[in-house]
């Protein structure tokens, strides 16, 4: 199976599956200094990329105020980080503004446990709080739980090419699906009968 970068959309930010962080855990934004723990917890989660004590400037720049509005992070019971998000922005091949979950992150030993969900909700919803109608996220198409993940929050794929058809149709039948099942996959939670409000 080929591992190819993908992008996936949500047309619409409407109908965003809701789930609260488990007991103990607990959703923040940024605060200064946290370049230092999302550089941490990129450099345990993702070992396709390179990171250095640069990525963050470069992909975020230095505006404290947006990172406050914009990202997050997910605390275990002794209030250490151990995942992160952005509700971040960028354009589309036309130049459309889009809305973008940016940077999904868990450590490795908290993978697994449904952590992804609640950072998912949160930057989703922050999304749409700040006027985006549609988000986009790019992933690899080797990476299978997270493109799971995406999926379960009513992200479709974006197929621009016959390379990346090809991968997302060994990715569908990895999944069990059909390509066009999923390329045209209404927006759902998993399991709505468990989905909860974000609170506070």
């Amino acid at each position: 199976m080929k591992d190819v970068p993908v992008r996936m959309i949500r047309e619409s930010l409407e109908d965003i599956p809701q789930y609260e962080p488990p007991e103990g855990f607990v959703l923040r934004t940024y605060r200064p200094g946290d370049q230092a723990h999302w550089l941490r917890i990129h450099l345990a989660a993702d070992k396709l990329n390179a990171f250095t004590e640069s990525t963050f400037r470069e992909q975020f720049g230095e505006d404290e105020a947006l990172l406050r509005e914009r990202q997050f992070y997910l605390l275990d019971p002794s209030q250490t980080p151990i995942g992160t998000t952005t509700a971040w922005f960028g354009d589309d091949s036309q130049g459309a503004s889009w809305g973008r979950v940016h940077w999904v992150a868990i450590v490795p030993d908290m993978q697994g446990k449904g952590l992804s969900k609640p950072l998912m909700s949160v930057a989703c919803h922050r999304l749409r709080e700040l006027g985006h109608r549609r988000a986009y996220l790019t992933t690899r198409t080797g990476r299978l739980p997270a493109v799971s993940l995406y999926l379960k929050f009513g992200f479709r794929p974006r197929i621009r090419n016959e390379e990346e058809r090809a991968a997302w149709g060994d990715v569908a039948s990895a999944l069990g699906m059909d390509l066009r099942e999923m390329t045209s996959r209404k927006r759902r939670s998993d399991n709505p009968a468990n989905s909860k409000g974000l609170g506070g």
